[in-house]
Formats: C-alpha cells, sequence, structure tokens
C-alpha cells in the first residue's frame, strides 16, 4: 500500500510539473485577430495570420499587405521574433495602417500565452499586443 501512495504521489507531481510549465502548442496557422486591443481590419479576402513551424523556429505569415517570413526564439517563458523578411507591395491604406501595427506589435513580443482556443502574445510589461486564434 505504501509503495502504490509513492507512486501516485510521484505521478501527481509530475503532472504538475508538466502542466504548470510547459509551453502553450503554437504550430500551426493563426489569425491575427486583434493588435493592442483592436481588431484587425482589412479590404480584401484574405486575413492576416502566423503560421508558426515549431520543428525550424520559423514563421510565416500575411501581414496585410505583404507576405513576412522569419524566425522566432523561445526559452521557457520567454518569447522573441528574429529577423523577419516581407515582400514590399503597396494596397489600400487600411491595410497598410494593419500591416504597420502588426510588425511594430511583433518587435515588442516577449511572451506567449495560451487563453483557450487564442494565443496572447505579451510584452515585457505582459500587456496583450496581440491576440490570435485558429
Amino acid at each position: 500500500m505504501k509503495k502504490f501512495f509513492y507512486s501516485l504521489i510521484a505521478a501527481v507531481s509530475l503532472f504538475t510539473i508538466a502542466s504548470c510549465c510547459s509551453q502553450p502548442e503554437i504550430s500551426g496557422k493563426w489569425n491575427i485577430l486583434k493588435v493592442n486591443g483592436e481588431d484587425i481590419v482589412v479590404i480584401g479576402d484574405e486575413t492576416p495570420f502566423m503560421e508558426f513551424n515549431t520543428e525550424d523556429s520559423r514563421v510565416h505569415g500575411f501581414t496585410g499587405c505583404n507576405i513576412m517570413n522569419g524566425s522566432y526564439t523561445w526559452a521557457k517563458k520567454d518569447f522573441a521574433f528574429g529577423n523577419m523578411a516581407t515582400t514590399m507591395m503597396a494596397g489600400p491604406e487600411e491595410n497598410m495602417k494593419a500591416e504597420r501595427n502588426v510588425l511594430e506589435a511583433m518587435g515588442k513580443v516577449a511572451r506567449i500565452k495560451a487563453d483557450g482556443e487564442k494565443l496572447l502574445l505579451l510584452d515585457d510589461a505582459k500587456n496583450v499586443v496581440m491576440e490570435l486564434g485558429k
């Protein structure tokens, strides 16, 4: 009985450690829903998005007018986008504004937090700078 009790305590402890300290799953395509608390509004059919490839620590996306590609680093709680490359096409002013906001917010991201079906990208002060959804 003692063996069973100790095994149960060890299993619960491992589960607690794994669930409290694990990183959220970010793989795949996420639509950019909000930047700095404001809804993303663009003219056209394509919604701005980010697609994370966790095997290569790469990110690909659409910012409102242009395609972006780059890298990210993620260690424990710290997250940062690396060098990003974008195409350089112009678009409707509303889309250009959305793109500027997205790219500016990406430079502030320091952490990622899962919130149900959403990813919250936070700055150093833990303010939400971007909200992504599947």
